[in-house]
């Protein structure tokens, strides 16, 4: 009986401390940003280097997307970590 009641209690006493770094974070849609130009045309800044620019790492921004909204009007639209 010792020899499952020992191994069962390092698991249960272990197995937060492995789980814990595989924590799951929740994304939510970041406000646009404005972009000039088009999506296709070739600019200075791409979308990643602006919603870098605004937003710090700690947010883990993601899905970074370019979309056109007008004639020689784009936005940068991605998702960041919600608080």
């Amino acid at each position: 009986m010792k020899a499952i009641i020992i191994p069962l209690i390092f698991l249960v006493v272990l197995l937060p401390v492995f789980t814990h770094g595989q924590r799951q974070f929740k994304y939510c849609p970041a406000p646009p940003l404005a972009r000039r130009g088009s999506c296709s045309s070739n600019v200075d800044l791409t979308c990643f280097d602006i919603v870098l620019a605004n937003y710090p790492a700690s947010l883990m921004p993601t899905r970074i997307r370019c979309v056109d909204v007008g004639p020689n009007k784009s936005q940068c639209t991605s998702q960041i970590i919600c608080n």
